[in-house]
């Protein structure tokens, strides 16, 4: 039977016993609590009206009949077909007792269109009729009213002034709910606590018990004193009393929360209760319990409780099934995600804009909009949201909402994020007055919004606060005060926090080395998805450091944290792929792509090898962007690159380029103490800077001793030609040797010589020729004249004029003069 024919019944039953309706009335206002009897009250109520039988006994039943809510319990849990009978029946009924004058109907009207369920929800409607009330100066009407004025609830704006003046309206009217609301509003006053605990204790004491506020005794006590239990004593007073929903409510979120102990399958089931006395905001949390909670997943469950907490409008449950729609893979629904997030939207969620915006700007390509992101955090930012003010700094400082990074704009936004309280925000400027990033550093305001943050439980705040410990900015150097914030960082499972732990054991910063914790610390910080622990744990097994080398683990973790973004991780694997490490394959190109991820993120390194790459030709040559890549680094202050271009100014230079300008490139890599021979042939031969041998000698002698073959070379003729220091023919042919033996053609020239001069080495004519033979062989054209003067006059070698002629060709097509002249022709230089 549906809900019109059922109470279209009891409604003509009524009507043919007008005589016993008073009595009736009596009968039913004590037990109004199930719907039924509900719908036989509103049935035996209209019945009085329409037959002008309204007495005292109906007026009072039809008062208890709207109190607490009753009303709203009665229409709950119907079916959307009888639901939307029960509602055009409850308007009808109260038109009917307002046309006789009953006032207090305009308000019942005004409330039935406010917690109406979806679609019939209308504040206009609602609005029309409150003020119907209040222009009649029905002290409910005033009372409710001003109630929703104090808090911007319903249709009413905030006006805490003119809410105030009409609950005193409705108080001098002598209307007890004004007191109750009245007392409400104090609760976020500046009342002192304990004179607000009093007043609601003699407001408890004298009340109705429907009137009696127990569940603001336990709010008082629980947000206010911070006492637990006492809270729950109160709650439990008011459901004892007359089974007060709010105070179910606020004990079941308690229980379930865990806040105290207690039995969740019975706070569960009074959770559900009280969604039944117009608690929606309990149904949207059943739907977090059924989701959320591991105890009692139910993905249906949860659906069916959020879908009842958006039947009537509750914005927050309309976004809790979207998250399910958008990320749960089984029930993915992107389309219906996005329906019940715009309703949330349409319904004043502010978080809602932000987690749109979050969606279409961090989901992958196939779903990223930043125009509509953007426009969506924009409005929230409007709102006074703090979450979209950092999001909107965070889009400036990646240039995601504009064509180049926009760090000044950014830092703006951070700043109106921390002023709402955004811990994001709070974070973000704290790295912005300690890295400087607009204007200069600021070590106090860095360390005030750290420790800021750090009170809010930030572990991000607390490492990088630990990280100004470590370098003493703004405040004296402590590791041991760095150590302990990393520690309580990684005691609550921050990453990199239990990264930086692995530095500190594998560099003994607090002691002697650990390598084990080390590796225990790096191998935590990966669980949880640091690319930078995911690089380390592949340099511990490429570099033995504390394992045995593992080439295939480190090429895994190498991989992992290139594609988690590490830069580091790019390089070695580019580097790994150049030197076919762990059994990879040459491959050049891929050499160049993972390089070029680092490089293109500003990687001074990358862009130094990745300018190697093209100027050498690791695939194909390209002199002029190897020579950008190598610019890039060395502004970005690579000695490398900046030894590079020196070299390029030094022996293969454009006519339009300056090649004094090589002393400025190596004087430049030599500072930050990366030393080669260009610096020592500058000062040699005067190139960009006045000439000093005993500078150029210091150099080589620098650039030797770190293993640079070509400087081996100049140190030993340094010692051979008494260059910048004594003359050492010993020393020499040390240092010419070992160039010699690395493949350095001169060297082995020089070398041989001197052994078949027998200077600074016992005469081995038969070592010199060897040594002169792999120069000339090399195209070394003075040994190759040598070698044919030996042939010639039988030195070291059985005489022999057809390979001294052939050795002095050779000589001669190589530029040597004294060759060409011996051949009677002049060749040029190859």
């Amino acid at each position: 039977m549906g809900f019109n024919e059922q109470y279209h019944k009891l409604l003509a039953d009524k009507k043919q016993n007008l005589a016993t309706l008073s009595e009736k009335s009596t009968e039913l206002i004590s037990d109004l609590m199930s719907p039924e009897k509900w719908f036989e009250a509103m049935a035996l109520c209209e019945a009085a009206v329409d037959a002008g039988k309204l007495d005292d006994n109906i007026l009072t039943l039809r008062v208890e009949m709207f109190f607490n809510g009753k009303e709203l319990h009665s229409g709950v849990n119907l079916n959307d077909e009888d639901y939307a009978e029960w509602f055009v029946q409850l308007v009808d009924f109260n038109m009917k007792l307002a046309d006789a004058g009953i006032t207090d109907a305009w308000v019942e009207l005004s409330s039935h269109y406010d917690h109406a369920r979806f679609p019939y929800r209308d504040y206009s409607k609602s609005e029309e009729y409150m003020l119907t009330g209040v222009n009649l100066e029905n002290p409910l009407a005033l009372a409710l009213h001003g109630y929703h004025l104090y808090y911007g609830m319903s249709f009413a704006e905030v006006d805490k002034e003119k809410g105030r003046e009409l609950m005193l309206k409705a108080k001098a009217k002598n209307f007890e709910k004004a007191d109750v609301y009245l007392l409400i509003s104090e609760f976020d006053s500046d009342i002192d606590p304990a004179v607000y605990e009093q007043k609601i204790k003699d407001h408890n004491s004298t009340a109705k018990i429907g009137n009696q506020l127990w569940y603001l005794l336990g709010d008082l006590y629980h947000e206010k004193f911070g006492d637990i239990n006492r809270a729950i004593e109160a709650y439990d007073k008011g459901i004892e009393l007359n089974g007060d929903p709010y105070c179910k409510y606020k004990k079941a979120l308690a229980i379930l929360n865990g806040g105290i102990e207690g039995n969740k399958d019975e706070a569960i089931l009074m959770m559900e209760d009280t969604y039944g006395w117009n608690v929606a905001h309990a149904a949207d949390f059943m739907g977090q319990v059924y989701y959320y909670n591991e105890d009692y997943r139910n993905v249906e469950k949860a659906i069916e409780w959020y879908k009842k907490a958006i039947s009537y409008y509750n914005a927050h449950a309309m976004l809790n099934i979207s998250f399910i729609y958008l990320y749960n893979d089984d029930y993915k629904n992107i389309a219906e995600g996005i329906k019940y997030m715009d309703m949330a939207i349409e319904n004043g969620n502010i978080r809602a804009l932000d987690e749109k915006a979050y969606f279409l700007l961090e989901t992958g390509e196939e779903n990223r909009n930043i125009p509509e992101a953007k426009a969506l955090l924009e409005k929230a930012y409007d709102a006074g949201d703090g979450y979209a003010a950092f999001r909107l700094g965070q889009g400036y400082q990646c240039a995601e909402f504009s064509e180049e990074r926009d760090y000044e704009t950014a830092f703006k936004y951070y700043l109106v994020g921390a002023e709402r309280d955004n811990l994001f925000a709070i974070e973000m400027l704290g790295r912005y007055y300690r890295a400087g990033i607009v204007g200069d550093p600021d070590p106090e305001k860095s360390l005030e919004y750290y420790r800021k943050a750090v009170d809010r439980n930030s572990n991000y705040a607390r490492v990088e606060l630990a990280i100004c410990y470590e370098d003493g900015f703004g405040v004296e150097q402590d590791y041991n005060k760095a150590f302990e914030l990393l520690s309580i960082a990684a005691d609550n499972n921050h990453p990199y926090a239990y990264t930086k732990l692995g530095y500190y054991y594998m560099n003994g910063i607090m002691g002697e080395t650990d390598l084990d914790k080390a590796f225990e610390y790096f191998s935590k910080a990966v669980e949880g998805g640091d690319p930078d622990a995911m690089f380390n744990l592949g340099r511990i097994y490429k570099y033995s450091i504390g394992r045995p080398e593992n080439p295939e683990l480190a090429l895994k973790y190498f991989m992992l944290a290139a594609k988690n973004g590490d830069m580091d991780a790019n390089i070695e694997m580019g580097i790994s792929y150049e030197h076919e490490y762990g059994g990879l394959e040459f491959d050049g190109e891929k050499a160049i792509g993972y390089m070029n991820f680092a490089a293109e993120r500003g990687h001074s390194y990358a862009q130094y090898k990745l300018g190697v790459y093209y100027y050498y030709g690791i695939v194909e040559k390209d002199k002029e962007k190897g020579l950008e890549y190598l610019r890039k680094a060395y502004e970005n202050g690579s000695p490398y690159a900046a030894a590079i271009l020196g070299d390029h100014l030094l022996y293969s230079h454009d006519e339009n380029e300056d090649l004094g300008d090589a002393f400025q490139y190596y004087k430049f890599a030599a500072d930050k103490d990366y030393v080669t021979e260009g610096i020592g042939l500058c000062y040699q031969f005067g190139i960009g800077v006045e000439i000093s041998e005993s500078e150029a000698f210091k150099y080589y002698l620098i650039a030797a001793g770190r293993d640079y073959i070509a400087a081996k070379l100049r140190l030993g003729l340094c010692y051979k030609y008494e260059i910048g220091t004594n003359k050492n023919i010993v020393e020499a042919y040390k240092w010419l040797l070992q160039a010699a033996e690395e493949g350095n053609r001169i060297a082995e020239y020089e070398v041989g010589m001197l052994l078949l001069d027998g200077e600074g080495v016992a005469m081995d004519l038969e070592k010199g020729i060897d040594w002169l033979h792999k120069a000339a062989e090399d195209e070394q054209d003075d040994a190759q004249l040598e070698l044919g003067n030996c042939y010639l006059t039988g030195r070291g070698v059985d005489e022999d004029e057809v390979q001294a002629m052939y050795w002095y060709q050779k000589a001669a097509e190589n530029g040597n003069e004294t060759a060409q002249k011996i051949i009677g022709k002049r060749n040029k230089r190859r």
